[in-house]
């Protein structure tokens, strides 16, 4: 038999049914505007498991979703029976509707391949081989364990990773760590929006200082007054995404931290021009400084050259020794 046409009350509709359904977090406002003005034009799919239960939304949950917002009280739709469309059938049907009209995001992929796998026994090999390539994946046994791993997380991380405010690969690295752990590192990464490379480097520090000190990460960042840092109103967000990467990196590198502070403080007092730069060894892992002198007259060397010679007999120069 052919599906049933007809105008179904929202009342019949499983609307907490998600069996089918592989939108997250999905933007209606224009289509909830255009439902308003002319109604459904697209009939929704609906399935009925069962001659008394609820129909089961097959394609048009954001139509659905629509019609909730502006008062629709029925939707036009297309119903099938069970024994018309079995639940791999519904899902599988489902699919195209999705990708035929917009890309998905990585949480969406990641939930239908994790309940194709799951739900419907798909086994890996066949994962990769026929649905990496319709969701625009690499066919490798790394994507499934990432994007299956993606699909577990909890909402806020996975709203993170669709808003873009989170790498993949650093919302899968907090979901490693506990429930407090989790809510301190988003707050630092979502709320500093940290580029990749300062990533990286946070992670790293992270995971060190906390490998070192037998510490949680929500311990580390509280003992470290992250929290105050973020609340201050008077930085900018780079001046405050700066002052989190130094406590960090103190924490990681106390000493050398220290050692680049007396350096700083020591070379202020040389008072040094700009055409001169005076470099330490890197980590002061070495013998000597290294000074870098630009000019492009006689008399600007003569005079920097001189500057060099003053700043020999400076008491600063011996603390600049004392560092190596």
């Amino acid at each position: 038999m052919a599906p049933v046409f007809r105008h179904v009350p929202l009342t019949e509709i499983a609307l907490d049914d998600h069996t089918f359904i592989v939108t997250y977090h999905p933007e209606i406002q224009a289509l909830q505007r255009s439902v308003a003005r002319v109604g459904v034009l697209t009939p929704l799919h609906l399935r009925q498991p069962s001659d008394q239960a609820l129909l089961q939304v097959v394609c048009g949950s954001k139509r659905l979703l629509a019609c909730q917002h502006t008062g629709h009280t029925s939707v036009p739709a297309l119903v099938y029976s069970a024994a018309e469309l079995s639940e791999q059938q519904a899902f599988l049907f489902a699919l195209p509707d999705n990708l035929g009209c917009r890309a998905l995001n990585a949480v969406e992929k990641g939930h239908i391949l994790l309940r194709l796998q799951q739900h419907f026994g798909y086994q890996p090999d066949v994962l990769l081989q026929e649905f990496c390539a319709l969701l625009d994946l690499q066919p490798r046994a790394e994507t499934l364990e990432t994007y299956g791993r993606l699909a577990t997380l909890e909402d806020s991380l996975q709203a993170a990773v669709v808003e873009g405010s989170l790498p993949l690969e650093t919302a899968l690295w907090i979901g490693t760590y506990a429930a407090e752990d989790r809510q301190a590192l988003l707050e630092i990464f979502t709320g500093l929006r940290v580029g990749s490379n300062r990533t990286r480097e946070f992670v790293t520090y992270i995971d060190e200082i906390c490998q070192r000190d037998a510490c949680t990460p929500a311990g580390l960042l509280q003992a470290l007054g992250v929290s105050v840092l973020l609340a201050e109103a008077q930085l900018s967000g780079p001046q405050k995404l700066e002052s989190v990467r130094r406590v960090l990196r103190q924490a990681r590198y106390p000493q050398l931290s220290t050692y680049e502070q007396r350096f700083q403080e020591a070379l202020r007092r040389l008072r040094l021009p700009p055409q001169i730069s005076l470099r330490p060894p890197p980590y002061f892992e070495g013998q000597q400084y290294q000074v870098t002198l630009r000019f492009g007259q006689r008399q600007e060397l003569q005079q920097y050259a001189q500057r060099l010679l003053d700043a020999a007999q400076h008491e600063a120069i011996d603390t600049l020794l004392e560092l190596l």
